[in-house]
Protein backbone atom coordinates (compact mmCIF):
# COMPACT_ATOMS: atom_id res chain seq x y z
CA UNK A 1 0.00 0.00 0.00
CA UNK A 2 1.38 3.62 -1.15
CA UNK A 3 0.63 6.65 1.03
CA UNK A 4 1.64 10.27 0.39
CA UNK A 5 0.47 11.69 3.59
CA UNK A 6 1.85 15.45 3.95
CA UNK A 7 2.30 15.71 0.03
CA UNK A 8 -0.24 18.12 -0.45
CA UNK A 9 2.23 21.07 -1.27
CA UNK A 10 3.50 18.83 -3.74
CA UNK A 11 2.52 19.28 -7.87
CA UNK A 12 0.50 17.09 -9.59
CA UNK A 13 3.18 15.60 -11.75
CA UNK A 14 5.50 14.21 -8.90
CA UNK A 15 2.61 12.73 -7.31
CA UNK A 16 1.64 10.99 -10.38
CA UNK A 17 4.88 9.84 -10.65
CA UNK A 18 5.43 8.72 -7.52
CA UNK A 19 2.10 6.66 -7.61
CA UNK A 20 3.46 5.04 -10.56
CA UNK A 21 6.60 3.98 -9.05
CA UNK A 22 4.35 2.63 -6.18
CA UNK A 23 2.88 0.86 -8.36
CA UNK A 24 5.48 -0.62 -10.39
CA UNK A 25 6.94 -1.76 -7.05
CA UNK A 26 3.90 -3.34 -6.34
CA UNK A 27 3.78 -5.50 -8.97
CA UNK A 28 7.11 -6.42 -8.97
CA UNK A 29 6.52 -7.90 -5.46
CA UNK A 30 2.91 -9.65 -6.58
CA UNK A 31 5.08 -11.74 -9.37
CA UNK A 32 8.03 -12.47 -6.84
CA UNK A 33 5.00 -13.83 -4.34
CA UNK A 34 3.01 -15.75 -8.07
CA UNK A 35 6.52 -16.97 -8.68
CA UNK A 36 7.27 -18.60 -5.14
CA UNK A 37 3.82 -20.43 -4.88
CA UNK A 38 4.58 -22.11 -8.08
CA UNK A 39 7.70 -23.37 -7.20
CA UNK A 40 6.28 -27.09 -5.93
CA UNK A 41 7.37 -30.18 -5.62
CA UNK A 42 7.63 -32.82 -8.77
CA UNK A 43 6.58 -35.69 -8.71
CA UNK A 44 6.60 -38.43 -11.16
CA UNK A 45 3.68 -41.29 -10.56
CA UNK A 46 4.52 -45.12 -10.55
CA UNK A 47 4.17 -48.38 -9.13
CA UNK A 48 6.51 -50.51 -6.82
CA UNK A 49 8.11 -53.64 -7.70
CA UNK A 50 10.16 -56.51 -6.02
CA UNK A 51 14.05 -55.96 -6.79
CA UNK A 52 14.16 -59.88 -6.94
CA UNK A 53 11.08 -62.02 -8.16
CA UNK A 54 11.13 -65.32 -10.47
CA UNK A 55 9.35 -67.60 -12.21
CA UNK A 56 10.75 -70.91 -12.02
CA UNK A 57 10.34 -74.33 -14.31
CA UNK A 58 12.60 -77.26 -15.00
CA UNK A 59 14.42 -78.20 -17.90
CA UNK A 60 12.59 -81.79 -18.50
CA UNK A 61 9.49 -83.28 -18.61
CA UNK A 62 8.28 -85.94 -16.09
CA UNK A 63 5.86 -86.22 -13.22
CA UNK A 64 6.09 -84.36 -9.95
CA UNK A 65 7.40 -87.06 -7.39
CA UNK A 66 7.25 -84.75 -4.16
CA UNK A 67 6.57 -81.26 -3.50
CA UNK A 68 8.65 -79.42 -0.49
CA UNK A 69 7.23 -75.98 -0.32
CA UNK A 70 4.15 -74.50 0.10
CA UNK A 71 2.81 -70.95 -0.83
CA UNK A 72 3.67 -68.21 1.81
CA UNK A 73 6.66 -70.21 2.92
CA UNK A 74 9.96 -69.04 3.09
CA UNK A 75 12.52 -70.24 1.19
CA UNK A 76 16.41 -70.35 1.49
CA UNK A 77 19.13 -69.98 -1.61
CA UNK A 78 19.62 -73.41 -3.16
CA UNK A 79 16.85 -74.57 -1.21
CA UNK A 80 14.72 -77.72 -2.94
CA UNK A 81 11.26 -76.70 -3.79
CA UNK A 82 10.55 -80.36 -5.88
CA UNK A 83 11.36 -82.88 -7.75
CA UNK A 84 10.49 -85.26 -10.54
CA UNK A 85 10.80 -88.65 -10.68
CA UNK A 86 14.79 -89.62 -10.34
CA UNK A 87 14.43 -93.60 -10.12
CA UNK A 88 16.44 -93.99 -12.78
CA UNK A 89 19.03 -91.21 -13.10
CA UNK A 90 19.68 -92.33 -8.92
CA UNK A 91 20.25 -95.83 -9.91
CA UNK A 92 23.06 -94.34 -13.21
CA UNK A 93 24.45 -92.53 -10.66
CA UNK A 94 25.33 -95.29 -8.72
CA UNK A 95 26.32 -97.39 -11.38
CA UNK A 96 28.30 -94.87 -12.91
CA UNK A 97 30.19 -94.58 -9.14
CA UNK A 98 30.95 -97.74 -8.69
CA UNK A 99 32.74 -98.62 -12.02
CA UNK A 100 34.81 -95.32 -10.93
CA UNK A 101 35.48 -96.53 -7.94
CA UNK A 102 36.48 -100.20 -8.90
CA UNK A 103 40.43 -99.64 -9.10
CA UNK A 104 41.47 -103.13 -8.11
CA UNK A 105 43.18 -103.56 -11.43
CA UNK A 106 44.48 -100.34 -12.01
CA UNK A 107 46.47 -100.19 -8.27
CA UNK A 108 47.53 -104.04 -9.51
CA UNK A 109 48.91 -102.92 -12.62
CA UNK A 110 50.94 -99.90 -10.54
CA UNK A 111 52.46 -102.47 -8.32
CA UNK A 112 53.67 -104.66 -10.86
CA UNK A 113 54.70 -101.69 -12.47
CA UNK A 114 56.73 -100.78 -9.82
CA UNK A 115 58.56 -104.36 -9.38
CA UNK A 116 59.09 -104.60 -12.98
CA UNK A 117 60.67 -100.99 -13.10
CA UNK A 118 62.80 -102.49 -10.55
CA UNK A 119 63.70 -105.59 -12.07
CA UNK A 120 64.78 -103.74 -15.41
CA UNK A 121 67.25 -101.61 -13.56
CA UNK A 122 68.91 -104.15 -11.61
CA UNK A 123 69.48 -106.09 -15.33
CA UNK A 124 70.64 -103.33 -16.65
CA UNK A 125 73.62 -103.60 -14.21
CA UNK A 126 74.30 -107.34 -14.47
CA UNK A 127 74.18 -107.02 -18.35
CA UNK A 128 77.08 -104.40 -17.79
CA UNK A 129 78.81 -106.90 -15.88
CA UNK A 130 77.74 -110.17 -18.31
CA UNK A 131 75.79 -111.40 -15.27
CA UNK A 132 72.39 -111.90 -17.92
CA UNK A 133 71.72 -111.91 -21.38
CA UNK A 134 70.70 -109.20 -23.53
CA UNK A 135 67.85 -111.16 -23.96
CA UNK A 136 66.56 -111.48 -20.70
CA UNK A 137 66.52 -107.38 -19.87
CA UNK A 138 65.14 -106.74 -23.10
CA UNK A 139 62.04 -109.51 -22.28
CA UNK A 140 61.83 -107.54 -19.15
CA UNK A 141 62.06 -104.16 -20.75
CA UNK A 142 59.05 -105.32 -23.30
CA UNK A 143 57.18 -106.84 -19.90
CA UNK A 144 57.54 -103.54 -18.25
CA UNK A 145 56.35 -101.41 -21.37
CA UNK A 146 53.20 -103.51 -21.59
CA UNK A 147 52.22 -102.74 -18.13
CA UNK A 148 52.75 -99.40 -18.61
CA UNK A 149 50.58 -98.57 -21.47
CA UNK A 150 47.91 -100.72 -19.98
CA UNK A 151 47.58 -99.01 -16.82
CA UNK A 152 48.01 -95.75 -18.85
CA UNK A 153 45.11 -96.78 -20.68
CA UNK A 154 43.21 -97.78 -17.57
CA UNK A 155 43.49 -94.24 -16.04
CA UNK A 156 42.45 -92.86 -19.42
CA UNK A 157 39.49 -95.13 -18.95
CA UNK A 158 38.60 -93.53 -15.60
CA UNK A 159 39.01 -90.12 -15.96
CA UNK A 160 36.16 -90.78 -19.03
CA UNK A 161 33.98 -92.54 -15.84
CA UNK A 162 34.21 -89.44 -14.00
CA UNK A 163 32.99 -87.17 -16.95
CA UNK A 164 30.08 -89.57 -17.10
CA UNK A 165 29.37 -90.00 -13.59
CA UNK A 166 29.55 -86.14 -13.60
CA UNK A 167 27.04 -86.36 -16.50
CA UNK A 168 24.96 -88.64 -14.60
CA UNK A 169 25.26 -86.09 -11.58
CA UNK A 170 23.70 -83.56 -13.74
CA UNK A 171 20.94 -85.35 -15.12
CA UNK A 172 20.06 -86.10 -11.74
CA UNK A 173 20.45 -82.91 -10.38
CA UNK A 174 17.87 -81.87 -13.38
CA UNK A 175 15.09 -83.44 -11.80
CA UNK A 176 15.25 -81.00 -8.87
CA UNK A 177 13.82 -77.13 -9.02
CA UNK A 178 15.66 -75.07 -6.52
CA UNK A 179 15.34 -72.16 -5.31
CA UNK A 180 17.93 -69.31 -7.23
CA UNK A 181 17.08 -66.49 -4.41
CA UNK A 182 16.27 -65.84 -0.74
CA UNK A 183 12.76 -65.44 -0.48
CA UNK A 184 9.05 -66.17 -0.11
CA UNK A 185 6.88 -68.72 -2.24
CA UNK A 186 3.79 -66.70 -3.46
CA UNK A 187 2.70 -69.01 -6.35
CA UNK A 188 2.92 -72.62 -6.69
CA UNK A 189 1.19 -74.58 -9.76
CA UNK A 190 1.66 -78.00 -9.77
CA UNK A 191 0.61 -80.57 -7.26
CA UNK A 192 2.67 -84.35 -6.58
CA UNK A 193 1.75 -86.91 -9.15
CA UNK A 194 1.03 -84.55 -11.79
CA UNK A 195 3.00 -84.45 -15.23
CA UNK A 196 4.31 -81.10 -16.44
CA UNK A 197 6.56 -80.00 -19.70
CA UNK A 198 9.81 -78.53 -20.14
CA UNK A 199 10.14 -74.62 -19.32
CA UNK A 200 7.00 -74.75 -17.97
CA UNK A 201 6.68 -72.26 -15.10
CA UNK A 202 5.79 -73.66 -11.79
CA UNK A 203 6.78 -71.77 -8.70
CA UNK A 204 7.12 -68.26 -8.28
CA UNK A 205 9.18 -67.01 -5.71
CA UNK A 206 9.83 -63.63 -4.50
CA UNK A 207 12.72 -61.55 -2.18
CA UNK A 208 10.94 -58.25 -0.76
CA UNK A 209 13.77 -56.69 1.30
CA UNK A 210 14.53 -54.30 -1.58
CA UNK A 211 12.14 -52.90 -3.63
CA UNK A 212 12.10 -50.56 -7.15
CA UNK A 213 9.83 -47.81 -7.43
CA UNK A 214 9.08 -47.64 -11.59
CA UNK A 215 7.91 -43.88 -12.04
CA UNK A 216 7.41 -41.72 -15.56
CA UNK A 217 8.48 -37.75 -15.44
CA UNK A 218 8.07 -35.07 -18.34
CA UNK A 219 11.13 -35.37 -20.49
CA UNK A 220 11.74 -31.63 -19.67
CA UNK A 221 12.10 -32.26 -16.08
CA UNK A 222 14.35 -35.62 -16.40
CA UNK A 223 17.57 -33.63 -17.37
CA UNK A 224 17.24 -32.71 -13.70
CA UNK A 225 17.44 -36.66 -12.35
CA UNK A 226 20.79 -38.16 -12.37
CA UNK A 227 21.46 -41.66 -10.75
CA UNK A 228 22.45 -41.33 -7.22
CA UNK A 229 19.94 -38.19 -6.30
CA UNK A 230 17.90 -38.91 -3.31
CA UNK A 231 14.03 -38.62 -3.65
CA UNK A 232 11.25 -39.70 -1.81
CA UNK A 233 8.60 -42.14 -2.47
CA UNK A 234 5.14 -42.04 -1.43
CA UNK A 235 2.85 -45.27 -1.68
CA UNK A 236 -0.63 -44.61 -1.70
CA UNK A 237 -2.96 -41.81 -1.92
CA UNK A 238 -4.31 -40.90 1.29
CA UNK A 239 -3.43 -38.54 4.46
CA UNK A 240 -1.73 -41.88 5.81
CA UNK A 241 0.23 -42.87 2.96
CA UNK A 242 4.02 -44.37 3.70
CA UNK A 243 6.90 -42.08 2.39
CA UNK A 244 10.44 -43.73 1.91
CA UNK A 245 13.81 -42.71 0.88
CA UNK A 246 15.33 -43.58 -2.02
CA UNK A 247 18.07 -43.51 -4.81
CA UNK A 248 17.65 -43.04 -8.51
CA UNK A 249 19.47 -46.17 -10.28
CA UNK A 250 18.60 -45.48 -13.69
CA UNK A 251 17.00 -42.56 -15.94
CA UNK A 252 16.04 -43.48 -19.08
CA UNK A 253 18.02 -42.05 -21.94
CA UNK A 254 15.16 -42.41 -24.27
CA UNK A 255 12.06 -40.57 -24.10
CA UNK A 256 8.43 -42.10 -24.97
CA UNK A 257 7.23 -40.62 -28.61
CA UNK A 258 3.77 -41.53 -27.26
CA UNK A 259 3.34 -39.73 -24.25
CA UNK A 260 6.74 -37.25 -23.80
CA UNK A 261 7.34 -39.44 -20.02
CA UNK A 262 10.78 -40.57 -19.04
CA UNK A 263 11.41 -43.39 -16.89
CA UNK A 264 12.89 -43.39 -13.66
CA UNK A 265 13.47 -46.20 -11.44
CA UNK A 266 14.45 -45.61 -7.79
CA UNK A 267 15.35 -48.40 -5.17
CA UNK A 268 15.40 -48.47 -1.47
CA UNK A 269 14.93 -51.01 1.53
CA UNK A 270 12.21 -52.93 2.74
CA UNK A 271 13.80 -55.27 5.50
CA UNK A 272 10.14 -55.18 7.22
CA UNK A 273 8.38 -56.24 4.78
CA UNK A 274 6.21 -53.43 5.01
CA UNK A 275 5.87 -52.05 1.96
CA UNK A 276 3.92 -54.94 -0.57
CA UNK A 277 5.41 -54.47 -4.36
CA UNK A 278 2.56 -53.46 -6.76
CA UNK A 279 1.71 -50.62 -5.02
CA UNK A 280 1.26 -47.28 -6.99
CA UNK A 281 1.97 -43.91 -5.74
CA UNK A 282 4.72 -41.12 -6.61
CA UNK A 283 8.54 -40.25 -6.40
CA UNK A 284 9.21 -36.71 -5.04
CA UNK A 285 11.85 -34.68 -6.14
Amino acid sequence: MCLFSGLSRVGYQVRSAMWRACLRGGVLAAGAVLALSSVAQVSAPGVTQALKETKLSLTVAGRIDGVLVKEGQPVQKGQILLYLDRTAEELEVQRRRLLLQDVARLNELREKEKVLSEQVSSLKSLLASGGVSRKQAEDEELALGAVSSERKALESSKQREQVELNLAIEAYERRHLRAPITGIVTKLVPRAGESIGAHEPMVHVVNVSRVRFLGNVQSQLSAALKVGNKVTIKLGLDASAQSREARIVFVSPVTDPASGLVEVIAEFDNKDGSVRPGITGRMVF
